[in-house]
């Protein structure tokens, strides 16, 4: 009896031991999935944050290009209908203006462009901002800011010289004003909080170097977050901190798996679940990583490392650049749940739209990129442009019935034949979109038929 309770004992002890540390490999092992899965989800927020601005910003560029180029200079005719290209293309924009000399004399939405004089060059944080930015050559970006309805805002802004960055060749300053909590409602920031993700989202002061808060959902100090850099404007940088609402692991599962390993019967069973559970980790993350959420075909950071992997190889393609026709109004009028089935119906439709070796993107919003394989002519480009048109165009019926006419903006530019380098082939195929955009508008305010933009009936 003594011996028989003594091997017991032993083999107990030794049981518990190695089933002790199976079960705290399993906590830290889950643990450490949970983080790395937390840095990716960071780091995809993070990437729609940054790409989003850099379109934003985009426009600034896009006036700083109206000004450098109008030998006349830039007229309220001519700035209104930049501004109105694209501010409708964002529902967070709340005015774009030109500051010549650093006072705003145009604004948009404004009834005939011109604004109330404003010296951007006046005292306060503003004022150091408009003067370290004049100073620098450098773009800025400022948030949160207060808005004149007391909402926070983000400002950028970027100077324009007609010639080197000099006193004497300073000519003002170019801005877009932001709505700071439709702009992150415009990238789903709030994905995070509905995955059980605290989060915090500071910004680098250019002049000081400190961090400031733009956004956080809660007060307290997170517990161990894991951060993602986001690259703004004129070299500045946010940071976003996110970490689950209660912790990595909480007490109730570390007790759990402590129980598991007191049961010898279980430790099979519970090997295996780590090692299916480390798989399915592994899995989610590969297809999390390249393709796009809501359409389930390729997203941004697949279609970057294509093209790096194009121009690294040296390797001949095209770029298709297509957005929606007045999707915002598909928004407005039926709601985001009728746009994203718009989105997913546009996106299939795409996909069939191209050959096999070909690939699709959704890149952001309603913006759509093909990229095509091989040397083609420029026919061979219009083809599949006019086939995407036919194909995208048939109608669209939501579940309540209602019925969306549908039609896209598109332009394509080829490698190496229109440039040497991925950043002049996307300009041309983008400036290509937009050019096809504006020949969209005008036949559209010109009276051609009403069904050639998404809407209803």
């Amino acid at each position: 009896m003594k011996k028989s309770i003594t091997a017991g004992l032993i083999t107990f002890i030794a049981a518990l031991a190695i089933t002790t540390v199976i079960a705290i490999v399993y906590i830290t092992t889950a643990a450490g999935n949970r983080r790395e899965r937390a840095e990716f989800i960071a780091e995809s927020v993070a990437d729609r944050i940054e790409a989003e601005i850099q379109r934003r910003d985009y426009i600034t560029r896009m006036l700083e290009i109206e000004v450098s180029s109008s030998k006349e200079g830039i007229t309220p005719e001519k700035f209104a209908i930049t501004a109105d290209e694209v501010f409708n293309d964002y529902m967070d924009i709340v005015d774009i203006t030109l500051a010549p000399g650093g006072i705003v004399s145009y604004k948009y939405p404004l009834e005939g462009g011109i604004a109330e004089r404003e010296d951007l060059f006046s005292d306060g944080v503003d004022g150091i901002y408009a003067d370290y930015s004049k100073m620098s050559g450098l773009g800025i970006i400022m948030a949160p800011v207060t808005l004149s309805d007391g909402s926070y805002g983000i400002i950028l802004r970027r100077p324009i010289y007609l010639g080197e960055v000099s006193e004497e060749n300073f000519w003002g300053f170019a801005s877009v004003k932001l709505n700071l909590s439709s702009f992150l409602s415009d990238v789903n920031i709030r994905a995070l909080v509905d995955g059980g993700y605290e989060y915090k989202l500071l910004g680098d002061n250019p002049i000081t170097g400190e961090n400031r808060m733009i956004m956080e959902y809660s007060e307290k100090e997170l517990a161990s977050p894991v951060s993602s850099m986001i690259n703004t404007v004129g070299g500045s940088y946010w940071t976003l901190l996110i970490s689950p609402t209660s912790s990595w692991m909480n007490l109730y599962e570390i007790i759990g798996a402590l129980a598991i390993a007191v049961v010898i019967s279980v430790l099979a069973a519970l090997a295996a679940a780590a090692y299916v559970s480390m798989k399915a980790y592994s899995k989610e993350l590969e297809v999390l990583s390249y393709r796009d959420a809501l359409t389930n075909i390729n997203n941004n950071r697949s279609y970057q490392e294509h093209m790096e992997e194009l121009s690294k190889k040296k390797l001949p393609y095209g770029l298709i650049f297509m957005d929606l026709n007045d999707f915002k109004q598909v928004n407005d009028t039926y709601g985001h749940e009728a746009g994203d089935t718009l989105l997913n119906i546009v996106a299939k439709r795409l996909q069939n739209s191209i050959r096999e070796k070909d690939k699709a993107f959704r890149i952001g919003g309603d913006e759509f990129v093909v990229v095509i394989h091989g040397t083609h002519d420029k026919q061979f480009y219009e083809g599949v442009i006019e086939r995407m048109r036919h194909n995208v165009a048939r109608d669209v019926t939501l579940n309540n019935g209602i019925i969306l006419k549908v039609s896209i903006s598109a332009g394509f530019a080829r490698c190496p034949e229109d440039g040497a380098k991925f950043e002049d082939v996307v300009k041309k195929a983008d400036d290509a979109m937009y050019h096809n955009k504006r020949a969209f508008k005008a036949q559209r305010n010109g009276g051609s038929r009403a069904g050639d933009a998404p809407s209803g009936r």
